[in-house]
């Protein structure tokens, strides 16, 4: 007899379950102790060379999609038949089918080439065969993963992906099939917590979970004292104890204002449970969530729960995160009803990174004036300056804080960045927490194309309280893809409703019922979960695609800051983060000494004569940004009439933007660019004073009128891992070749219109 639904789903859940925890490691999701990787093999090539094996496996998902349906209570009637096939009807709706898609075809050739080697500007390049393969079998069945029933194979593998996401960011997790309802570890030598992570459709949703969950943690504290003064069913609990910053204690109804505010972070999470043990035979899990509830700031709103229960707090929460924070961070703030000035920015240094000073001058002002603070989001990997912000230092300022009294959490939105932590993770390691690193050791380090100060930035990654991390991002994987991961799994409680018609409860696996989503595609679980069982989370998968951009990226910013030495060009190239002798304010000569230096021992050699040349290679890991991405602005050479005029730089730039991208609007003829990149422009509102005056300086800026200063630049994002090694050796030549030319042309174009008029 043919299985039911339900009986094929429990199956499928069971066998998958079994298989994870008794199978070899190299069966396990995105686990592998294999060398085999052939890149090559992951993408479909710049000429579709890998078409053909796509194609057999999109029929092999075809194939098993047939089957399923035939065998599905074959006795039942279907509505289609020969007959059917045979009529007119069906032939001509067929037909008319196939035109309007050939039409569809054409059209989607009118997209952006962003396979190409030419494709050097936007956080995009080739999907990988597997996230495809992944998206494509998976979008067939069309699962919504919004709940176990609608979604019996996806959510199981959403829960897979989770934790390979916080594995491989650092964090501590059981393996799936064991029980989550606790959030500390089974292992009786730790008391680290449990993480927990799911899909989201961006990273922007994911931003905007993490300040919403960060918000309501700052005030789940305030929410249970008044249920405990106030609510019958707590009489025998009223007397709660809770452990404060200083590792005393204290009944939480006798707490202060803002103290109850600035519990530690696991102790508030600890509290339903410590109310629990309290009164086992006359509470449950689902009486204390109801009863507290009714005092939460999901339930009161912000400014009713301030008023009411914090009648001493005069000020709203804030939050903060570097001025090159993603838009979604305010845009969060407002949705959250906090207000966007509450998001408040903190002003970045001369390389684009959160400045501790101002940071910690912001931090003193809301000690003083007890103003809550939910959390302080740390970038990793800015997507316009590739920058890395301070992200230990931010946790051993908060350890200061913490001494003072006051609590938050820490973010680190590493939704671009988050992948390159693979180039730290030995594919041997089951548990990729931040105890079992040694990546600073040298011998292993030696040829790792990433700073010191970055791989320092990614160890401190285990000691955040949630990370964004982005699989359709620096994952390869097809849009939607976002994530979003807990330190501790007792955080996604604050963010979850739970809607009876889709969620019933009892044994269901489910990730659908925390963050903001509802419906949400199990293709996209099952693009990452297929990506990682073959492309694994390691140095040896995609820590190898990773390190590849990295080194390419560096290639790239070499080639193109030594056109600064060819003094044929009317041009040269002022890159956001100048070479190390520009750093260092270095005289002229050691400067030019340094360019040749670039250009004769890392450009003008092989990828691996670069990698045996120690003195070389040195000096290659710390060029440039901190990632993969190269912020930079053309300049007019020092002696040509526009020098130092920045509404001419800005026209220079934004002409080569111009001509350097697509451009679809109505009534434009199409142009098909030479390079494609992408710019942005920098203004002191939004970057401080500090910034923008070494930024114009670098520039040479006649006039250095900071209050209203903007500076258009372009941007250019490595996510190649092949540019500098294609079957025809490096690709990057041919790109300065084509910088050069236009640059030339537009530089003396923009010289002639001024003369003509």
């Amino acid at each position: 007899m043919r299985h039911t639904t339900s009986e094929k789903s429990l199956h499928f859940a069971t066998q998958l379950l079994h298989d994870h925890e008794l199978t070899p490691k190299d069966k396990q999701i995105g686990l592998s102790n294999r060398s085999l990787q052939t890149l090559e093999a992951f993408f479909p090539g710049t000429k579709a060379e890998n078409t053909p094996e796509m194609l057999h496996l999109m029929t092999m998902a075809l194939q098993g999609f047939m089957e399923n349906r035939q065998s599905y209570f074959p006795e039942d009637p279907g509505y289609i038949d020969e007959a059917v096939k045979q009529s007119e009807g069906f032939k001509a709706t067929m037909a008319h089918l196939e035109d309007e898609y050939k039409l569809l075809v054409e059209q989607l050739k009118g997209s952006g080439t962003f396979f190409s080697m030419r494709s050097v500007g936007h956080m995009l390049w080739d999907t990988a065969i597997p996230g495809t393969l992944g998206y494509f079998a998976a979008l067939l069945y069309n699962q919504n993963n919004v709940a176990a029933e609608a979604s019996p194979v996806t959510t199981l593998m959403e829960m897979y992906v989770g934790n390979e996401l916080c594995k491989m960011l650092g964090f501590n997790v059981k393996p799936i099939g064991l029980s989550n309802t606790d959030s500390t570890t089974t292992n009786q030598d730790t008391e680290t917590p449990t993480a927990w992570g799911h899909i989201t459709c961006d990273g922007s949703v994911a931003n905007l979970e993490a300040l919403w969950m960060a918000r309501n943690l700052k005030f789940y504290a305030v929410s249970v004292r008044a249920a405990l003064q106030n609510l019958e069913i707590f009489k025998h609990v009223e007397n709660l104890k809770v452990t404060l910053l200083d590792g005393t204690e204290a009944d939480l109804i006798s707490l202060d204002d803002w103290s109850v505010l600035n519990l530690p972070i696991d102790e508030v999470l600890s509290i339903p449970d410590k109310i629990l043990q309290a009164d086992p035979n006359n509470l449950s899990v689902t009486s204390i969530a109801d009863a507290i509830n009714k005092y939460s700031i999901q339930t009161l709103g912000c400014h009713q729960l301030l008023a009411e229960f914090l009648p001493d707090i005069k000020h709203y929460p804030a939050s903060f995160c570097s001025s090159t924070r993603h838009y979604s961070w305010p845009k969060g703030a407002a949705i959250l009803g906090l207000g966007a000035k509450h998001m408040r920015s903190i002003y970045v240094d001369e390389k684009a990174r959160m400045e501790l000073n101002e940071l910690k001058t912001h931090l003193d002002e809301c000690l003083a004036t007890k103003t809550p603070v939910m959390n302080v989001v740390a970038i990793i990997g800015s997507t316009e300056e590739s920058a890395v912000d301070p992200l230990s230092d931010i946790l051993e300022l908060r350890e200061h804080y913490r001494l003072k009294g006051m609590e938050f959490a820490v973010h680190a939105d590493a939704a671009w960045g988050g992948y390159f932590r693979t180039m730290l993770l030995e594919s041997h390691d089951d548990n990729v927490s931040h105890t079992h690193f040694n990546v600073m050791d040298e011998s292993q380090r030696a040829l790792l194309p990433m700073s010191d100060y970055v791989a320092k930035q990614y160890i401190a990654l285990a000691k955040s309280d949630s990370i964004t991390i982005d699989p359709h991002k620096s994952g390869y994987i097809p849009y939607p893809a976002g994530g979003l991961c807990y330190r501790n799994s007792a955080m996604r409680n604050l963010v979850a409703f739970t809607a009876p018609v889709v969620y019933h409860g009892g044994v269901d696996p489910t990730v659908g019922v925390y963050g903001v989503e509802g419906s949400k595609p199990g293709a996209a679980a099952s693009a990452v979960y297929f990506s990682h069982r073959t492309i694994a989370p390691n140095k040896d998968g995609y820590g190898e695609l990773s390190g590849r951009c990295f080194f390419n990226a560096k290639r790239f910013y070499a080639a193109l800051v030594c056109l600064n030495i060819e003094e044929n060009l009317p041009f040269c190239v002022t890159p956001l983060i100048p070479i190390p002798a520009i750093q260092n304010r270095e005289s002229e000569a050691e400067i030019k000494t340094q360019y040749l230096f670039i250009r004769d021992r890392i450009v003008n050699v092989s990828n691996e004569q670069l990698m045996k040349d120690t003195e070389a290679f040195n000096l290659f890991k710390i060029l440039g940004g901190d990632q993969t991405i190269i912020t930079y602005m053309y300049n007019f050479r020092e002696g040509h009439p526009y020098a130092g005029n920045l509404s001419k730089i800005n026209a220079l730039n934004d002409a080569v933007y111009k001509a350097f991208s697509f451009r679809q609007n109505p009534g434009e003829t199409e142009h098909v660019p030479d390079i494609v990149v992408t710019s942005s422009s920098f203004t002191t509102g939004d970057y401080g004073d500090k910034f923008m005056s070494n930024l114009l300086s670098q520039l040479k800026v006649n006039n250095k009128n900071l209050s209203d200063a903007s500076v258009s630049f372009i941007i250019s994002t490595i996510m190649n891992p092949w540019l500098s090694d294609t079957v025809d050796g490096s690709f990057i030549p041919t790109l300065m070749g084509v910088i050069s030319s236009s640059l030339t042309t537009i530089a003396n174009d923009l010289t002639s219109q001024q003369h003509s008029s």
